[in-house]
């Protein structure tokens, strides 16, 4: 089976020590564990900086780490497998997994200098970002705020003891209604269709791959559907290139890159406007299904 250099670390110089036998490579070397140390960090097809962007990684999120030159970094990682280079700034080698306090537990947050939203912004923190908070309880103007390790405060009530969670994924995907379609996003500041399919599902401690054609091929199982009475909320309908997830109600949640915006829109007047009939989707259910 051929592999998918998305998903697997190698090319032809340098591979995964992991491929060994799989692929065929100059070297092999075995990654190197680090984590990313900025709110989101830009994952590209190559080590320059107006490289394509293929998504991003998140604070907190491990990676492996395969080389590093010319300021960037060749990554996999480790929370859906995803390979690209990223600026070597922006990650930090660790010499073991790090256990986290708390969760970014909203939307995002954003950080400061100091422990006081008035003082200078330092990054933004995606949701299910995870934080090592080594100091809490400073107090400014009543509001509390925790230090990270890695430096800057946040809001202390932006966090939790344990990941974000959603009743289901169309629960978790409505969060982000309104907010901008980005190419490669998977954030509050910017998502794409497949980006929003992949927060929905953290909202449920599942992980899904990132890109349309992945899930479409892994996530639950394909239903056959010849009318809107046969979908479930839920279900994730996937045209090329593009994924909606079924809401109930003869509505649907989507990234749509051609208003640029997460909007909720009827089915049936969708498939109109875009000339979609019943045969134009790939539809894939994901159990337990919520009641519509």
């Amino acid at each position: 089976m051929k592999l998918d250099p998305r998903l697997h670390a190698f090319r032809d110089d340098l591979a995964d020590a992991q491929l060994r036998g799989r692929v065929t490579a100059g070297h092999f070397v075995e990654g190197r564990p680090a984590r990313v140390v900025v709110g989101r960090a830009a994952v590209r097809d190559s080590a320059a900086p107006d490289a394509e962007l293929l998504t991003f990684y998140h604070y907190g999120e491990p990676v492996l780490v395969f080389e590093e030159g010319d300021g960037f970094a060749w990554c996999q990682s480790m929370i859906d497998d995803y390979v690209g280079y990223v600026a070597a700034e922006q990650i930090a080698i660790i010499d073991s997994a790090l256990e986290p306090t708390h969760f970014v537990a909203n939307l995002g947050t954003y950080t400061y200098e100091a422990p006081d939203l008035r003082s200078p912004v330092r990054d933004f923190l995606p949701r299910h970002s995870p934080v090592v908070a080594i100091e809490t309880g400073i107090l400014t103007r009543d509001t509390e705020y925790a230090r990270l390790d890695t430096g800057g405060f946040l809001p202390f009530a932006c966090l939790k003891p344990q990941p974000p969670e959603s009743p289901d994924i169309v629960a978790a995907a409505a969060l982000y209604l309104g907010c901008p379609y980005l190419w490669g996003g998977r954030s509050f500041l910017g998502i794409d269709c497949s980006g929003l399919v992949q927060n929905a599902f953290r909202d449920l401690a599942l992980l899904v791959l990132r890109d349309t054609d992945m899930q479409r091929e892994t996530i639950g199982e394909p239903v056959s559907v010849g009318a809107e009475r046969d979908l479930q909320r839920g279900d994730l309908l996937y045209i090329p290139g593009h994924v909606l997830i079924y809401a109930g109600s003869s509505e649907v949640i989507h990234a749509d890159g051609a208003s640029m915006f997460v909007r909720r829109d009827a089915l049936a007047a969708l498939m109109r406007a875009r000339g979609l009939k019943w045969g134009s989707f790939t539809v894939r259910r994901h159990p337990p299904a919520a009641p519509g």
